[in-house]
């Protein structure tokens, strides 16, 4: 029976089972989809709606279980596969690049059938986007949209896929009324034509308005569903939720009369706004709502990490939270839920975790620890919370769950706060802990501290909250007091909201379109600088200009722009590539051993250095995408055993090449070295690769963010391993290059270049986290380096000062992404 219901089906689930580290995610789950049906998809947070969505889109590989899509059956998906096959998923959080532009996005997003010319591609969006009634700009990048721009152009590809079965995830959470109807007008229209949506949601009035059947997940299994005008609200929500009060919560005690220690009026900020709270002395205030409807964001907001606007008073006193540090000097504490992130000292001990707080009181002269004090300090809070630890030195990232949440409660018990922030308390948490952290919660906040718990368990709000404000799109949606604290009521009135998406505030538009060659800002401030640089020292030493010192400029420069474009690559997969010097020393020995015969006997080394570089490059993809090694650990420990294999062929410097070699190797065209414009051939035709073709977007994508990328069906571990793959073999080529310079081979050259490679990449623009590169910026920064190096030498500065003046830029390098980071920073929080 279940053989012909998949048949007819436009897509079905059969036995699905997904198991992640400690959580059985979908237990046999089994969904069935027909055509003409828009079919909702149910449950609480974490019930495992979006890892089923993910298992029919690919983007998630199920355990066990079957998925037919259009009657084809399939054990697993892949993102690609979906779409080619008929499937369109829109995510919650759009599966998009933020260094590509939306054309380009477009690109990677469409069939084959669709997809329009990369020329064209930018036109095409712009009339699909007409077509739809949208205005977007083709031309901006990702990263500079607003959140509901990102959803409507997700779905606008999606729909330009003319899918045979649509997927929205939570599709109207950023989206205001208008774009909500327009959506809800495609939808009908593709189900018209037989089509059919899976359509998940926690928006009661959206499954009444929009939904023909449902399936009601709870704890990863299928608990209820059919057909939803068989269903009353209240059946719905039962079916939601679906279990009553399991565990045991302390006593709440009699607030009456208790003064206000914490409250905040009109608070706005990125996600919400217009948000008022306040919380007595010794009372538990907890936050609710649908995941990302505001309260995490006020919540870090109180904490003082994000920017808001509004007033905060802490015991009747008016307070600024300029910043985390801010906030902890008003007696502001906030324990994350990212624990291992941003919570423990993972490495430190127990001791050290918890007395954090308290430094002063356990140290000499406020300066020097003394243990003594510290275990004093530290034990009896441990053992108040029965933290179950070898000793009280044992690294907490040794620790359960449960058991680094103790630590962290202890950690703020002994601080004494006036305002307790605890995100997702029991998160990974067994429910034997839970028991204690509720009750150590609860007595912290008998000892007067004003307690805010963010969770999105309703079970456990009912339990442990003296009062929930329930947020919905960035404004507080309830307030629930003692009377009408429950599971039931929390779930209803987040379901049931009505409430429109917090208006964000647009970015300033940045658009990122570019002629083939042009738009290279960088490249052109390079140039300028190699000009001024150049300039400066001809008038000092005239003889800086002669064709002999420029040859030999632009042949060293041959060989570092090569291997800055080999580290390009691997740097815009989010990687970095510490072997390409040793390439370079492998090359020059492996070309040394064929340099004695004709030109066609040195070009088969040319072949076997090649040949050596794309295996060592293999060698470290397979490291980094396969074995998931940390590509600086993975390319040293491979740039060891390839130098090592370089000083064994060569254990002293020999394999001078010939006079015919040294003349051919050495040829001109216009007075220019042949290897240097062959580099710049290569650079050029880099710069098409990474800007015009799939590959190049692949490792833009990858670099900028690999999960999204993945989801937009970019194979990004094949795209990983193309790029040190390719790497290995132009860091082969700059070897090669460096020997029509010296004409020697030495085991001993090119290890400086592994440095000056990524100095080039980095002050080239290129990011060190990925995802933005210029070949031709880091072609013209080659140039500016060793136009450098060059004219210290010709101004008769000392080897120490070169080594100091290129040290300046290396450092430089390393803080212009710091720097921009930081500025990106201040500009999201503001």
């Amino acid at each position: 029976m279940k053989v012909e219901a998949a048949a007819n089906a436009a897509l079905a689930l059969s036995g699905i089972v997904k198991q992640y580290p400690g959580v059985r995610a979908l237990d046999g789950v089994d969904l069935t989809v027909r055509p003409g049906e828009i079919h909702a998809v149910l449950g609480e947070n974490g019930a495992g709606k979006s890892t089923l969505v993910g298992v029919a889109a690919g983007s998630v590989t199920p355990d066990e279980g079957r998925i037919s899509l259009l009657g084809t059956s399939y054990p697993a998906m892949t993102p690609t596969v979906a779409r080619e096959h008929g499937l369109a998923l829109v995510y919650q959080t759009p599966a998009l690049a933020p260094t590509l532009t939306i054309s380009e996005s477009m690109l990677v997003l469409l069939n084959e059938s669709v997809r329009p010319s990369v020329a064209g591609a930018a036109e095409w969006s712009r009339k699909h986007f007409e077509k739809l009634g949208l205005r977007i700009d083709s031309r901006l990048r990702v990263a500079d949209l607003t959140p509901r721009e990102a959803h409507l152009v997700e779905i606008a590809a999606a729909l330009a896929n003319e899918p045979r079965v649509l997927v929205l995830d939570e599709p109207t959470e950023a989206l205001g009324p208008d774009e909500t109807e327009w959506l809800f007008g495609k939808v009908r229209s593709l189900v018209a034509a037989g089509g059919a949506v899976v359509y998940i949601t926690h928006r009661m009035p959206e499954i009444r308005e929009i939904a023909d059947s449902m399936t009601v997940l709870r704890d990863g299994r299928v608990v209820g569903g059919g057909k939803v005008a068989d269903f009353s609200d209240e059946q719905i929500i039962e079916l939601i939720i679906g279990r009553s009060l399991e565990t045991t919560f302390p006593g709440k005690p009699d607030l009456t009369g208790a003064e206000t220690v914490f409250r905040f009026e009109k608070l706005t900020g990125t996600g919400f706004q217009d948000v008022d709270g306040s919380v007595r002395a010794g009372e538990i205030v907890g936050f609710a709502g649908v995941e990302g409807n505001g309260q995490r964001d006020v919540l870090r907001a109180l904490a003082g990490l994000t920017r808001s606007q509004g007033a905060v008073y802490v015991a009747g006193k008016a307070v600024r939270l300029s910043g985390p540090s801010a906030a902890a000097r008003h007696g502001i504490v906030f324990l994350s839920g990212d624990r291992l992130r941003e919570a423990v000292f993972g490495d430190l001990g127990v001791r050290e975790n918890i007395d954090a707080l308290r430094l002063p009181d356990v140290s000499l002269a406020r300066s020097v620890l003394v243990p003594r004090r510290e275990r004093e300090l530290v034990a009896p809070a441990a053992a108040a919370l029965r933290i179950k630890a070898a000793s009280l030195d044992t690294p907490v990232n040794t620790l359960s769950g449960g058991n680094q949440q103790k630590v962290l409660l202890a950690r703020a018990s002994l601080g004494a706060p006036k305002v307790l922030l605890v995100e997702d308390p029991t998160q990974g948490v067994d429910a034997g802990a839970r028991l204690e952290i509720y009750r150590v919660l609860r007595e912290i906040a008998a000892r007067g501290t004003a307690v805010i718990t963010l969770s999105t368990d309703a079970v456990e709000l009912e339990g442990l909250c003296d009062r929930v404000l329930v947020f919905s799109r960035g404004r507080v949606r309830a307030e629930l007091q003692a009377a009408t604290l429950s599971e039931r009521e929390i779930t209803g009135a987040a379901v049931l909201s009505t409430e429109m998406s917090v208006e964000q505030p647009p970015p300033s538009h940045t658009r990122a379109g570019r002629p083939l060659l042009g738009g290279e800002l960088q490249a052109a401030a390079m140039l300028a600088l190699v000009v001024v640089v150049g300039g400066l020292t001809a008038l000092s030493s005239p003889a800086f200009l002669s064709s002999l010192s420029l040859g030999q400029l632009f042949m060293a420069t041959a060989s570092l722009a090569l291997v800055a474009l080999a580290q390009l690559l691997v740097v815009m997969t989010g990687g970095i590539d510490m072997s390409v010097g040793s390439v370079v020393a492998l090359s020059v020995v492996t070309v040394s051993f064929f340099a004695g015969g004709s030109p066609a006997l040195f070009g088969v080394g040319v072949l076997c250095a090649a040949g050596a570089g794309a295996a060592i490059g293999l060698l470290n993809g397979l490291l980094v995408s396969k074995v998931a090694m940390p590509p600086v650990i993975a390319t040293l420990v491979s740039s060891i055993g390839v130098l090592g294999l370089a000083q064994l062929l060569r254990p002293l410097p020999g394999g001078q090449a010939g006079d015919t070699l040294l003349s051919l190797l050495g040829t001109t065209l216009g007075g220019v070295p042949m290897v240097f414009v062959l580099a710049v051939v290569v650079g050029v035709l880099a710069h098409v690769v990474i800007r015009r073709t799939r590959a190049g977007r692949a490792l833009r994508a990858t670099g900028a963010d690999a999960l999204r990328a993945a989801r937009m069906g970019v194979p990004t571990g094949r795209t990983r391993l193309l790029a040190y793959v390719i790497a290995g073999v132009l860091a082969a080529c700059a070897g090669i290059a460096f020997y029509s310079q010296t004409g020697v081979g030495d085991a001993s050259i090119g290890q400086s270049l592994t440095l000056t490679s990524v100095t080039a990449v980095v002050l080239g623009g290129a990011s060190i986290f990925g995802g933005t590169g210029s070949a031709l910026a880091t072609l013209a920064t080659a140039l500016f380096l060793q136009t450098i190096t060059s004219s210290l030498s010709f101004l008769s500065v000392s080897v120490a000062w070169q080594y100091w003046i290129q040290g300046i830029l290396v450092i430089g390098a390393a803080v212009v992404p710091l720097v921009r980071t930081g500025d990106s920073r201040r500009k999201a929080g503001a």
